[in-house]
């Protein structure tokens, strides 16, 4: 059901203008607007005040992709104000806001017609202003960078001295949009609104936050599936600052509200880590089947793999064609459980007092932390505050609130505010990781080289499953190429169960399903005797819209994702042979709506090392809010993807992972850190999705330029230990 959006005008006490609109996330529901006359009785989004100054109120939470600056971008294109007079204040947490969320590249193409939409409104009710103040017709005059233009007499009036009078005009049932060929600031480089901050140190961080009689904790979490059965606290309790030591039972929940664990409370950051180390805990482990560490899971999946599974999708005869293919061929692809890492760790601030609580934390959904508090403290969730920071990274480990249940619970135990800081160690430990799983690949060829058959089985450790959801249908895309391609095609699914937490991670189970079928797509073009991009091209075939019910739906346009696939090969020389001991491969991926090709250039210093030199990316998002922030993203998500594809690897033995910071767990480092050429599809299209896309086609490329070197193929990540393994 879709919410109605509204816009609400008011007079603020200085006499400006005060506009509300609480965009929620309804795709692009007609704008409805009523007049409110009382603008002290909601929060306010936007205001202009009678200097001109216009203040927009960011209201999704910034993880570093520039939400804070690319949506008052949209509003401030329309109402038409120089982007030099516009002052972005973070928005607080408020229900009448509606939905305040950062994930699923979901920010940009859900608000772009609302918040542009908000600004024409207004734009509007500022031109009719003027107009009635000069007694002439509205459709005569024009806007330009904060005023209202009358070009016939030579006059104009600045938006501050409209606002009163604006603010009592009848809110229009529709305004104009620009053409985009009118856009001065949508589609220009704009530093994000925070950088200046960030640099200097100003910009405030969950663990900036300092509270009068705060006390610090940190946990040490029981092994997945176990409990406390008790807290080994004597020689925690001697440490100097050490004020308490309480055991947590947890709180169940799909997935758990919180952990079973051991917190010290201490006076300093510093005294709750030396409690927390010098803790001897016993642990309870009940008897389970389920397995709770990565070689009992892997026997697991391999079992599984080896058996049909759960068809989710069956276009035609598969099983027919590839018993008369001319070549058939099969592969296993295996993808290892991934850890978020965030440059800052989890961490939350609690205060419980009087049957209220405050909660200050970086979150990605404030309404989770909201709901994990109530529940840490007990109390209803109309009785929690959240106040939200700014988050140092994101990558959907912060959708969940499990801090927020922590810090609340230990405040109110403790009858003081808490700030729980999870270490490094915490941090990996205790991650929502993104699945392990094992792909089988079967596909048929005819005598010309083309795919008749593709058949595809994943079995994995199933994020939806730990969240208490259905895992089958939710982890394998069914209408991911080459579905509506090819004309046979299977896929099916088998979940292997597991107590290790799983969860989102950027760009979703995408990153993992690109891999294996992108790689497999290469192994079939080598089959064929083809050229990769040839190959490719050749299997989208004619230009056609497909039918696509995943994320960033409802269509999947081939002719958009050949274009990426020929630009980005393109810029990347791909018709010309590269330096002698290196090559380069080729992937691409459609999903949030948005297209995306990769082409990357590698060598290998050794047999068992690769140094990727240069990144070659084509990205068709539609229309490019801030080509800075864009290319930024895209640029980061490429290098999420280099680091994981080549390193990146969590295994868990006993209940707990063997990495436990960045010494085991590598990220690529600033030596190895690639060129990134980022090239952007020109198009009027509305803007979709672009802080993951850029992430799926990163691996399975570069695993295709390592073939193209070698003649090995990378059938298991992460590629630096499928090397050593030879």
């Amino acid at each position: 059901m879709r919410r109605r959006e509204f816009i609400r005008i008011g007079v603020s006490a200085t006499g400006g203008l005060i506009v509300m609109l609480p965009a929620t996330r309804t795709g692009h529901a007609e704008l409805h607007a009523e007049l409110h006359a009382d603008g002290a009785s909601f929060p306010p989004f936007l205001e202009i005040d009678r200097a001109g100054t216009v203040t927009i109120y960011a209201k999704n939470p910034e993880i570093g992709q520039g939400v804070k600056t690319s949506l008052p971008m949209l509003i401030a294109e329309e109402l038409d104000v120089a982007w030099s007079a516009v002052r972005i204040v973070p928005a607080p947490f408020d229900a009448r806001f509606g939905d305040q969320f950062t994930g699923g590249s979901t920010a940009i193409w859900e608000h772009w017609l609302p918040l542009r939409q908000a600004g024409a409104t207004v734009r509007a009710m500022l031109v009719s202003a003027a107009a009635a103040r000069w007694a002439t017709d509205a459709a005569s005059l024009t806007t330009r960078e904060g005023y209202v233009v009358d070009a016939s007499r030579g006059r104009r009036l600045a938006y501050g001295e409209l606002a009163a009078e604006a603010a009592r005009v009848p809110v229009p049932a529709t305004a104009p949009l620009k053409r985009a060929a009118d856009f001065r600031i949508i589609g220009q480089r704009v530093r994000a609104q925070d950088t200046g901050d960030i640099v200097r140190g100003k910009a405030v961080y969950g663990l900036d936050v300092s509270l009068p009689g705060m006390l610090h904790a940190c946990l040490l979490r029981a092994p997945y599936g176990a409990t406390v059965r008790s807290a080994g606290d004597a020689a925690a309790r001697a440490v100097e600052g050490v004020v308490d030591v309480v055991v947590i039972p947890g709180k169940p929940g799909t997935p758990p509200v919180m952990r079973p664990s051991v917190a010290v409370i201490a006076t300093s950051t510093w005294a709750a880590i030396k409690g927390k180390l010098a803790l001897a805990p016993v642990w309870d482990r009940s008897p389970t089947t389920t397995p709770n560490d990565s070689a009992s899971l892997a026997v697991v999946m391999r079992d599984a793999i080896a058996r049909p599974g759960t068809v989710l999708d069956h276009r035609g005869d598969v099983d027919a064609a590839l018993a008369s293919a001319a070549k058939t061929l099969t592969a296993t692809y295996e993808v290892p459980f991934l850890a978020h890492m965030a440059m800052e760790p989890m961490n939350c601030t609690a205060r419980v007092r009087d049957g209220k609580c405050e909660v200050w934390a970086p979150t990605q959904v404030p309404e989770n932390v909201q709901r994990s508090a109530a529940a840490g403290a007990g109390l209803a969730v109309a009785d929690v505050t959240v106040h939200m920071t700014r988050c140092g990274g994101g990558f959907g480990r912060r959708l969940e609130g499990d801090y927020g249940a922590e810090a609340a619970y230990l405040s109110l135990a403790a009858k003081a505010p808490v700030q729980v800081m999870w270490t490094r160690e915490d941090d990996m430990a205790n991650d929502l990781f993104r699945p392990a799983g094992m792909y089988a690949l079967r596909a048929g060829l005819d005598g010309d080289g083309s795919v008749v058959a593709w058949d595809e089985l994943l079995v994995n450790a199933s994020r939806y499953a730990y969240a208490g959801r259905a895992a089958v249908g939710s982890e394998l895309y069914k209408d991911d190429l080459p579905a509506g391609i090819v004309p046979n095609v299977r896929r099916s699914y088998t979940l292997a169960d597991t107590l290790i937490p799983r969860g989102a991670w950027r760009s979703t189970l995408h990153s993992a399903n690109a891999f294996a079928e992108e790689c497999f797509i290469d192994e079939l073009a080598a089959a064929s005797h083809a050229d990769p991009l040839a190959f490719r091209l050749a299997l989208l075939g004619a230009p056609r819209q497909l039918a696509y019910g995943d994320h960033g739906g409802p269509v999947l346009d081939t002719a958009r994702l050949a274009n990426c696939l020929r630009l980005a090969a393109e810029r990347a020389g791909w018709s010309a042979a590269p330096a002698r001991g290196r090559a380069r491969g080729i992937a691409s991926h459609f999903t949030f709506g948005t297209y995306a090709a990769h082409v990357v250039e590698i060598s290998m210093p050794t047999p068992t090392s690769v140094r990727v030199h240069r990144v070659v990316s084509a990205v068709d998002c539609g229309t490019v809010v801030n080509p800075g922030g864009a290319e930024a993203q895209v640029q980061g998500a490429i290098m999420d993807g280099l680091s994981s594809a080549l390193h990146g690897e969590i295994t868990v033995k006993d209940g707990r992972p063997e990495q436990t910071n960045f010494h085991q767990y590598r990220m690529l480092r600033m030596p190895e850190a690639p060129r990134i050429d980022v090239h952007f599809v020109a198009s009027d299209a509305p803007p979709k999705g672009l802080g993951e896309p850029g992430v799926p086609p990163t691996a399975p490329a570069l695993a295709n330029a390592i073939f193209a070197l070698t003649g090995k193929r990378i059938r298991r990540l992460p590629i630096a230990t499928a090397l050593r393994n030879g």
